[in-house]
């Protein structure tokens, strides 16, 4: 259940929704009747949320005042001790509300340190107490209780176009804070959508869980450049450090390192001095940065152009090759492919062996690699993401990609713990979104789920994988009213995403039983069957979940996965993603069967866990079907002679 409930009247509808999205922001599940089921009975569901609320805001306006169901609503909260009162209009509440204080939020646009808001906030983190968020805050962080978001510096140079090299250093600085003290870093992903007036000390706290933001100014003038800086308590608005830097580009790591030593002893952190990269040829470097603003969060061509400029021109650049290394294994992993994918694995391993030599300490030369083994090869991808780990515990990427991984090998709730934590270092980092959503379907947590992606939804319109996420919700939960209203959205859109339009499918096959999607469901099926000679993971799911379990394991039965183990050959993309098999909901029928196990080592899977002796969370679960443990050891046993 959600920690809070919003009344409103029907009138105040968008001012409703800007209150849940800024109590999401801080990290609360919060319901409002727009995700009222159809299966169930209005009234029904209205008292049991509103008894199930540890928080309950009233949105008080002329139309509340007049509206019976708000004031039933806040009478029940009032006896329980639960309310928390706003007025959108300047209106005071009625009797016997009035007795109670009431924060004014006449005019609120959504300004999160807004009086007002404040005022709400407090009042309802007050009464959550010590409850966990539906949407996770950023946990404490490592040292002294500091958590520091750095922030885009603003580019006071003449020309626009040294703005990508002021957000590059930004993050040059962040990464060396994170690397080499002991302080939690808020990731660049979240950090940098802060920009110009939205950089008030107080919002990013508010919105990022930080407790000090280091903020910056960038003026260059050819080779020479001038940085300010200075750090601020979020909570007091005040400096606590201000310095300034007129350095030659040659030596910007120097540079990088002398304001984070600088940061960590105004803080009087634990500090280790981080290795010396030496000089850069600014030229290389102003490369390196432009790559890097065409390639974030995917690879593209003109950016992987650029980062091998960079270290043509200085070869022994690590961190240029560790770019060059994390472009090509992406194109080889995902595309587009310029050249054989055969050849970008090569430059890949080359670059990634390049920047390890230069700096062993180079954990993104790991986490990328392990994008180039085969799906079926978890040992050698575990371990690579291993290696990344060790020398990057808090990266949000590198938790990111071990949660995944751990999430394809069935530990489900090791993945949701690694995620959380990519989640609660980088809460506005979309790819680490993305997944926690996922990892909380896959551990049975829907409502937190569902009102994660709603919330995802409203940051990231433009991304359907969000709205995906949301409609995999619905059908879970069976509100099939809402999966009507954003299937409309997702139609209108003209959205070409597979995976959105297989939920479409999904949802369409389980709500109306129809025979004939189930047919048209089988006949894909075996299309792809024909076309790749496996069939797709998510479609053997599906069938499982709209009760064909028959016909999905003749599918397993006629699958050939060899494809998942070849060096050479490209990897499939998510419709091969083993995680998907261990899905407590959609899967249920298929893991209870004895011929489950069988699906699992046709993936590689049984091998994995007979020899690291480390089982899937669904080992226990079919304790009353078979011995899941006893028919794994079988199948590795017998494919061993």
């Amino acid at each position: 259940m959600a920690d809070v409930f919003i009344s409103y009247a029907r009138a105040n509808e968008d001012a409703a929704k800007r209150v849940a999205g800024a109590l999401r922001a801080l990290g609360f599940g919060v319901w409002r009747d727009d995700e009222l089921p159809a299966h169930r009975a209005y009234s029904e569901v209205i008292e049991e949320r509103l008894k199930a609320a540890k928080a309950v805001v009233v949105l008080w306006s002329a139309e509340a005042r007049r509206s019976e169901w708000v004031r039933a609503e806040a009478d029940l909260a009032r006896n329980a001790g639960t309310l928390v009162q706003l007025s959108l209009d300047g209106v005071t509440p009625p009797l016997p509300f009035n007795q109670i204080q009431c924060a004014d939020l006449r005019d609120w646009t959504g300004d999160i340190s807004a009086a007002g808001w404040v005022k709400v906030a407090a009042s309802v983190t007050a009464l959550l107490g010590t409850t966990k968020p539906a949407m996770p805050a950023p946990s404490a962080p490592k040292a002294a209780g500091l958590t520091i978001a750095v922030m885009a510096f603003d580019n006071m140079s003449s020309d626009p176009e040294v703005a990508y090299f002021s957000d590059g250093l930004s993050e040059e600085i962040l990464q060396t804070l994170a690397r080499t003290t002991d302080l939690s870093v808020i990731a660049r992903a979240s950090s940098f959508q802060f920009r110009g007036a939205a950089k008030a000390a107080r919002q990013v706290g508010a919105a990022l869980g930080a407790t000090h933001m280091l903020d910056g100014s960038v003026r260059r003038s050819g080779s020479r450049v001038r940085i300010a800086t200075q750090l601020v308590n979020c909570a007091t608005e005040t400096n606590v450090w201000t310095d300034r830097f007129d350095r030659d580009l040659a030596d910007i790591f120097a540079v990088q390192d002398e304001i984070a030593e600088a940061v960590a002893v105004a803080l009087k952190a634990t500090f280790a001095p981080s290795p010396g990269f030496g000089p850069i040829d600014p030229a290389a470097f102003d490369l390196y940065l432009r790559g890097r603003s065409l390639s974030v969060g995917h690879a593209t061509p003109a950016g992987a152009a650029l980062f091998d400029q960079a270290v043509a021109i200085a070869p022994d650049f690590a961190e240029g090759w560790a770019a060059v290394c994390q472009s090509r294994a992406t194109q080889a992993h995902f595309g587009p492919w310029t050249r054989p994918r055969a050849a970008l694995a090569e430059e890949a391993q080359a670059a990634a062996a390049r920047a390890l030599e230069l700096n062993p300490q180079c954990g993104s030369a790991y986490a990328s690699l392990s994008r180039l083994q085969p799906l079926a090869h978890y040992l050698r991808r575990e371990a690579l993401l291993r290696e990344a780990q060790a020398i990057a515990p808090d990266d949000p990427a590198t938790l990111t990609a071990l949660g995944s991984f751990c999430n394809h090998v069935g530990q489900v709730e090791e993945a949701f713990g690694y995620l959380r934590r990519a989640w609660q270092l980088d809460p506005l980092y979309p790819e680490a979104a993305n997944v926690f959503g996922a990892i909380l379907a896959a551990s049975g947590r829907y409502e937190e789920g569902r009102a994660h992606y709603e919330a995802c939804r409203d940051t990231w319109p433009e991304h359907a994988v969000f709205l995906t996420g949301e409609m995999n919700y619905d059908v879970l939960c069976g509100y099939w009213d809402h999966f009507d209203q954003l299937a409309a959205i997702a139609r209108k859109s003209g959205s070409e995403d597979h995976a959105l339009r297989a939920t479409l499918r999904l949802g369409e096959a389980l709500r109306r039983g129809d025979p004939t999607i189930r047919e048209r469901l089988l006949s894909r099926m075996r299309a792809d069957m024909a076309q790749t000679g496996a069939a797709p993971l998510h479609s053997i799911v599906t069938l499982s979940a709209i009760g064909l379990i028959e016909e999905a394991y003749v599918a397993v039965a006629t699958s050939d996965f060899r494809f998942m183990f070849e060096e050479d050959g490209p990897q499939p993309a998510g419709t091969y993603n083993p995680g998907i098999i261990f899905d407590p909901t959609y899967s249920r029928d298929l893991i209870a069967d004895r011929r489950f196990p069988g699906l699992c080592h046709k993936l590689g899977l049984c091998s994995y866990w007979v020899e690291t002796d480390r089982w899937p969370d669904c080992t226990e679960r079919v304790g009353d079907h078979y011995d899941f443990k006893a028919e794994a050891r079988r199948l590795v046993a017998a494919s061993a002679q």
